[in-house]
């Protein structure tokens, strides 16, 4: 029987431990995965899904404009929407590797656990990044949630309860009020989350604030506003960097060339796509590409 008196940080960092073979993202089951890595990575620019990761062992900063989040030991990044983020680890070792359960931010799930919830009035803060220590009951539901590997038939009827648990201790915590107003419609947050969603969705067509303004019911400036108040920088520049990230992505997992990587994220000219990708990454595509793929 498992040991109930055992601290469930130290659980979790165990039980991560014991289902990541490998260093980087393991997935375990449909949207969950256990994070490793034994060593501290520099810092990079990365397309940051939008998810709840909860940490078990190591330290982590994410940047998100000026906004600079470190998190460690037993605390929890909550990030609702997918970002163009820089993200660096910075406490890792082969001794003591760095250790994350991270799943896939189920936004449903949110709404309706909120529809039966009292949340208090939200933190000022607005951004969409949320990183906050996590409470013993949310640490207890990722062990219970890495438990169900000892026996996989049990995983399709559980996992999908125990996830539920997990984003109901989430909405519990200090930052549930501020969650809930990005995922539940009605309100401006959540109309500049509708609109991150169809600029992703629409990365190679061409930029349209007053479409995006007008579907969000908000006049341009406080769409503007509101925009950067949840990303911290403007359509434009969001825009651009997910391009950027997505074709650097392509080129590297699916073997396309600069060119071709370019036109499929919507851009119309080889030559300012260089531009901008040097100006983002410090590289030249084809050497950036090429002294990523030759690293560990």
């Amino acid at each position: 029987m498992p040991d109930l008196a055992k601290n469930p940080q130290v659980e979790l960092a165990e039980l991560i431990q014991r289902y990541a073979p490998a260093d980087g993202l393991n997935q375990v089951m449909p949207g969950v995965d256990c994070i490793k890595f034994s060593a501290p990575d520099p810092l990079t620019r990365r397309y940051w899904h939008a998810s709840l990761g909860i940490v078990a062992q190591g330290m982590k900063d994410v940047g998100l404009g000026e906004a600079l989040y470190r998190f460690g030991d037993a605390h929890y990044i909550a990030t609702p929407v997918d970002l163009p983020v820089t993200s660096q680890i910075h406490q890792a070792s082969a001794v003591e590797p760095y250790l994350c359960l991270r799943l896939d931010f189920d936004a449903q799930i949110v709404s309706e656990l909120a529809a039966q919830m009292q949340l208090g009035q939200p933190s000022p803060s607005g951004h969409a990044i949320f990183v906050n220590q996590a409470s013993d009951r949310l640490l207890e539901a990722g062990v219970r949630l890495l438990r169900l590997l000892e026996r996989p038939q049990d995983i399709p009827i559980l996992s999908p309860l125990v996830i539920r648990e997990i984003f109901y201790y989430l909405l519990q915590g200090p930052d549930g009020a501020a969650i809930l107003q990005l995922v539940r419609a009605g309100g401006n947050l959540h109309a500049i989350y509708a609109a991150l969603y169809n600029l992703r969705s629409r990365l190679d067509q061409d930029l349209d604030v007053d479409w995006l303004a007008h579907h969000a019911q908000m006049s341009r400036s406080a769409f503007f506003r509101h925009f950067r108040t949840v990303t911290t920088m403007s359509p434009v520049q969001y825009q651009k960097r997910l391009r950027l990230l997505e074709a650097r992505r392509l080129m590297l997992e699916e073997g396309e060339n600069a060119e071709s990587s370019a036109f499929r994220v919507g851009y119309r000219s080889a030559s300012q796509f260089s531009r901008e990708y040097s100006r983002l990454f410090g590289n030249a595509p084809w050497r950036d590409t090429r002294d990523l793929q030759v690293q560990p």
